[in-house]
């Protein structure tokens, strides 16, 4: 399973679970996010009290999965997109 980023300290192992199930998800192209997803990802906020943060690519894979705090996420480095001065990364944060 892929990494979770960001503030995972405390949270318990249905919740982690439930945080990387989110990266076998796909977006279909046509939309920036898909009604379910949104709902599945505002109801797990609320339970862990956290923001929570995608980064999702041009295909429509989730490539990270942020856990913040209740004020914020920190996007975190990622590796293997293009990060050039003037040139955008292809991924779209939710």
């Amino acid at each position: 399973m892929k990494k979770l980023f960001g503030n995972t300290n405390g949270l318990k192992t249905d919740h982690i679970r439930r945080l990387e199930k989110f990266y076998r998800r796909r977006i279909p192209p046509e939309f920036v996010i898909t009604f379910e997803l949104a709902r599945d990802i505002s109801r797990l906020s609320h339970e862990i009290r956290r923001q929570i943060g995608l980064l999702i690519n041009r295909r429509g894979k989730i490539a990270c999965v942020i856990v913040g705090d209740y004020k914020g996420i920190i996007i975190p480095e990622i590796t293997g997109y293009r990060a050039a001065p003037g040139r955008l990364t292809g991924l779209r944060c939710i």
